[in-house]
């Protein structure tokens, strides 16, 4: 039984992370921003309550960071995977077509920091405040969510200014926390779960949530020091950056 935090655990792919980690038999601390209007989550919680927690979690936040440092640890001594999974594609949901951010011509200094807040120092900050119950897991592992619109190398149009960005940005600290945690045990990849059917991936997307989670999990269970620093995606290849 492994002992997972996952981020952004109220929908999408991160609620479907909770549902195949408990129906394998995990221990799960499941964060979202308001857990107790995700319905969900609570259904989850009702069913088996001795592997759920529901943690209050907002990445921007460091005080909610540390609350829920305090919320987790009041459960467990031990994390062996942190899964950031919490994620936006633009701080304006409803105000321009589709799903995309704005475009150049319209971008926006708030949009633009506000979605590097949560896509990138996020998970930065939430890796560097939950290390020392990473450090006493078993095969700890730090497992960032990116995507192709963050590769360097695949991205050849433009568009998706700040999602891009953040993403780019979030394969660096990747880099980053794997170089620097290289002697304390901790594995950190990033992983992306492809074009997905969910709320930020829309109905047209070809990959379903099960089959993406179901992917990354594997790659998650097999990878280890040797292939920390390193970009996956959810099908068991890997990605260039």
């Amino acid at each position: 039984m492994k002992r997972v935090l996952i981020t952004g655990a109220n929908r999408g792919i991160g609620l479907e992370f909770v549902g195949q980690l408990l129906a394998r038999g995990d221990r799960v601390f499941a964060c979202a921003r308001r857990p107790e209007q995700a319905a969900e989550l609570q259904q989850f919680a009702a069913a088996q309550p001795e592997r759920l927690a529901l943690i209050a979690l907002d990445v921007a936040d460091p005080a909610s960071i540390d609350q829920a440092h305090r919320a987790v640890s009041a459960q467990t001594d031990a994390l062996d995977v942190l899964i950031n999974n919490a994620g936006v594609f633009n701080s304006f949901p409803s105000s321009f077509e589709g799903h995309g951010d704005p475009p150049f011509g319209r971008l926006d200094a708030h949009n633009l920091t506000e979605v590097y807040r949560v896509n990138a120092a996020g998970p930065v900050l939430m890796a560097q405040r939950f290390v020392d119950l990473l450090r006493k897991g078993s095969a700890p592992k730090i497992v960032n969510l990116t995507s192709y619109l963050g590769s360097l190398s695949l991205k050849h149009h433009g568009g998706y200014y700040a999602y891009s960005a953040s993403k780019a940005a979030l394969n660096m600290f990747t880099r980053l926390l794997a170089a620097d945690l290289a002697g304390q045990g901790v594995t950190v990849i990033s992983i992306s779960p492809g074009w997905v059917q969910t709320g930020m991936g829309g109905p047209r997307a070809p990959t379903s949530p099960q089959e993406s989670v179901a992917g990354m999990l594997r790659v998650i269970d097999r990878v280890g020091p040797k292939e920390s620093g390193q970009c996956w995606q959810y099908i068991g290849e890997q990605m260039p950056w």
